[in-house]
């Protein structure tokens, strides 16, 4: 398993704040937070600028994954890698859990001008932190 480096941290906002927040990042901060979209299939909202290293998600009508997180937690910690594949099985060979698998490349994110593929691994692993393991299709695209 090869790691590129440090990708990105999610934070955690309310749903009826993350446009505000990416406004406010965006224009503090100089990240180029897009528009929050709808992940198809999941109960998120996410705002992701790869090059800012930060995502913003928030939990749709208080369902999904970072619904009891709380507002201003910090979610994963994602890695970028070379290859998910490996990256699997390297990991089930090691006795390590994944958690959840996420892959954008299918349907109608596909289209995006930057698909992922993700592996979500077992906080219970790694000392309660959400590490999260990503591979870009096309990670020279722009946001």
């Amino acid at each position: 398993m090869k790691v590129k480096g440090f990708n990105r941290v999610e934070l955690i906002v309310r749903e009826d704040e993350i446009e505000k927040a990416a406004a406010q990042f965006n224009e503090v901060l100089g990240t180029q937070l897009p528009r929050p979209i709808a992940i198809e299939g999941h109960p998120v909202l996410s705002s992701t600028d790869f090059e800012g290293s930060i995502e913003l998600v928030a939990a749709p009508g208080g369902e999904g994954p970072f619904a009891g997180r709380g507002t201003g937690a910090i979610g994963p910690l994602v890695w970028e890698i070379e290859d998910i594949d490996s990256a699997r099985s390297w990991l089930q060979e090691n006795g390590y859990t994944i958690q959840f698998e996420y892959d954008s490349t299918q349907g109608s994110e596909a289209e995006a001008s930057t698909a992922v593929r993700q592996l979500i691994l077992d906080p219970d692993q790694w000392f309660g932190f959400h590490v999260t393991l990503m591979e870009r299709t096309n990670p020279d695209a722009s946001n």
